[in-house]
């Protein structure tokens, strides 16, 4: 099946603990959106401050939207929560990708039937081998899909 959607985790799967984006993240972003896949963001802060982070960082026009954690009263590793992200996109949930740095989201995201992209170096063996694909950053990404 085709990638329709992605979901994007604030929180390490788009960012480092300095703010910046991480390597290779805004051409792949591009080519997403020029693929039309739909994306959106999920945050365990506030809905505000991650629209502050995304335009800070020029990221806001790759997302349709942010769903926030507290917001919507559930916890960020709340299954719910990304469910409600594909309502949002109308996509098919086998056809969209959670990525996340969180590694106690893989089994969780797994077991609701979502396909998981584990974002970032130094995660345990037993993880990776859950996730559907483990990437260090995005440029892998964007030379695997463009090239």
């Amino acid at each position: 099946m085709r990638l329709q959607g992605a979901i994007f985790d604030l929180d390490g799967a788009l960012l480092d603990r300095a703010g910046a984006s991480l390597p290779g993240l805004d051409p792949f972003l591009s080519l997403m959106k020029v693929e039309d896949v739909w994306m959106y963001l999920v945050t365990g802060g506030s809905s505000a401050q991650a629209r502050r982070v995304l335009d800070h960082s020029g990221l806001s026009p790759f997302f349709r939207g942010i769903l926030s954690a507290p917001e919507h009263g559930v916890s960020v590793t709340a299954p719910a929560l990304y469910e409600k992200a594909v309502r949002r996109l109308r996509t098919a949930l086998p056809a969209t990708a959670v990525f996340t740095a969180r590694e106690d989201m893989v089994p969780v995201l797994k077991a609701a039937g979502f396909p998981v992209v584990l974002v970032g170096p130094g995660h345990p063996p037993e993880l990776q081998a859950m996730a559907d694909q483990v990437i260090k950053d995005y440029g892998a990404m964007t030379r695997r899909v463009g090239g």
